[in-house]
């Protein structure tokens, strides 16, 4: 390195001047340099000086002869200074240039690391030439592409190992380099490049057909998807006119049975007045025959007695006959009137008891450690002993005592044991659960999960099962409320399933009782 060089170096980044500035000392800096040595005495002294004296009379040092600067002076460019390096660097060698000098007069490159894979100038080189460690590495003049140099021996890379995957130089198939020697193929760089070429060549048209493929796949699900979509649509229409005769329907036959029902309570009315006129007609009569009969005890008079005869027959309101009701109306009533359920207790927990008739179900804690010693998500299941396969089913539960409950369906019990804590948690059942702490309800059905809150405690819960149309709805059967309602694809028999919490230890207070037909009554 020349005298000038050193001349041209800022002696705080070690870099050529980049927009130098003089101290008053005489010193040059560049003017980022002078600025950062501001900044540092400021995050030094901080920003809450005990006197404005002391902040206007800030001094930072000189970093070659630590003569005081005042930081107030505004330091004036040494144009001079800003020549000479702008004429240095136009007569200076146009090529690489060092890839470590900051600021837009990058010196050029004197040297490059192939390991390190950077070029170096004159002065950033230094530490390569110093170092210990970093004497190994190797340096070469620089050239446009250090990447295609081997890394050991500064050589252009000429030869390709089909074994290894790697490229070489010559000097890498020397004796002493003999790794590459014995059992590799080694090959010119430009004969593998065919190779790699055509190997490239068979795999794209392979993923080119394989795009094909799915391209298709895609285009025919797409199709289906649309076709799918447009039947679930029509279908959609279809039923939504036909539950909109069944409602205009059912509101004509509510509004007939209404009139039909309002003219029997007018006829039964009046035929009970013409009754009660024609008794009080043949009351008067009699009451005149009473005397009449002290004054003449052998008096008798047949049409009298046939008039009282007819006059005290009574005969009730005749019903109207259950045959001429709707056959709808008639299915509507015989399914909500219920289904008898018998619960299935040989296959439930021994902590679940049961009454004789196997229509009521509790917890007992038979274990002596308390709830509290078990998780309180563990439920214990108990299945319906009849299964459903087809036609439309309801029935009741009341919960009124229960802390935390689920009821709904399953295609089999879920433990031998009569342990289910996932009830409606996987693909075989349907469940709705309630918890009394969080007043909040669950329903529940493998993945789905979906939570709301309650309006009340509920009392009773109505379970509507549809098998054909794949229906399972829930209701408050006090309120009358809409709870929830699965869509199911029921493919096998189902079984009513209930279920109670660990919480629920307090025997027979807390039972979940399904309400039969005829307990309903």
């Amino acid at each position: 390195m020349d005298d000038l060089d050193e001349d041209l170096i800022c002696a705080v980044c070690q870099d050529i001047f980049v927009e130098p500035v003089t101290l008053p000392c005489g010193h040059n800096y560049c003017e980022q340099c002078v600025n950062d040595l501001k900044r540092s005495l400021r995050e030094t002294e901080g920003d809450d000086d005990e006197d404005e004296e002391r902040t206007l009379t800030r001094h930072y040092t000189c970093p070659l002869c630590l003569s005081p600067c005042d930081s107030r002076v505004e330091l004036k460019k040494n144009t001079v200074l800003h020549n000479i390096i702008e004429k240095y660097q136009s007569k200076k060698e146009t090529g690489i240039e060092c890839s470590v000098c900051k600021g837009q007069q990058k010196q050029s490159a004197e040297k490059v690391c192939v390991n390190c894979d950077e070029y170096y100038c004159a002065v950033h080189v230094i530490p390569h030439l110093e170092n210990k460690t970093l004497r190994q590495h190797v340096l070469l003049n620089p050239v446009a592409d250090s990447s295609r140099l081997c890394k050991e021996h500064g050589k252009a890379l000429e030869l390709f190992c089909m074994t290894d995957g790697t490229a070489l130089c010559v000097y890498c198939m020397l004796p002493s380099e003999g790794r590459h020697l014995q059992g590799h193929n080694v090959v010119k760089l430009s004969d593998s490049h065919d190779t790699f070429k055509e190997e490239c060549k068979v795999k794209l048209d392979k993923i080119k057909a394989n795009l094909s493929k799915v391209q298709d796949g895609l285009s025919k699900l797409e199709e289906k998807s649309s076709a799918s979509k447009e039947g679930i649509e029509n279908m959609q229409q279809e039923y939504t006119k036909v539950l909109a005769r069944m409602r205009l329907f059912l509101g004509f036959e509510e509004k007939a049975w209404q009139k039909r029902f309002s003219v029997d309570l007018v006829q039964a009315g009046h035929s009970m007045r013409q009754k009660a006129e024609r008794m009080n007609g043949l009351r008067k009569r009699l009451q005149e025959a009473h005397e009449a009969l002290f004054q003449a005890q052998n008096f008798q008079d047949p049409l009298m007695l046939l008039q009282i005869s007819e006059a005290i027959e009574w005969n009730h309101a005749k019903p109207t006959a259950l045959s001429k009701i709707s056959p709808l109306l008639q299915s509507i009533h015989q399914t909500f009137a219920g289904d008898d359920i018998v619960l299935n207790s040989s296959s439930a927990h021994h902590r679940l008891k049961f009454n004789p008739e196997r229509t009521a179900v509790w917890m007992t804690d038979d274990t002596g450690l308390g709830s509290s010693s078990v998780s309180t998500e563990e439920y214990y299941c108990v299945m319906g002993e009849v299964s459903f396969t087809c036609g439309i089913h309801y029935w009741e539960v009341d919960v009124a005592c229960v802390h935390s409950w689920a009821v709904g369906v399953s295609y089999s019990c879920q433990q031998d044991s009569g342990l289910c804590s996932g009830l409606g948690r996987s693909e075989l059942s349907w469940a709705l659960h309630y918890s009394m702490d969080r007043r909040q309800f669950c329903a529940h059905h493998d993945w789905l999960q979906f939570s709301f809150s309650d309006t009340g405690l509920p009392a009773r819960v109505g379970v509507y099962l549809d098998i054909e149309s794949g229906f399972l709805s829930f209701y408050d059967g006090v309120r009358i409320e809409h709870l929830y309602t699965f869509y199911c694809d029921l493919q096998a028999p189902v079984f009513p399933a209930f279920s109670l919490s660990v919480q629920n230890t307090a025997g027979a207070s807390q039972q979940m009782t399904i309400l039969n037909p005829v307990s309903k009554r």
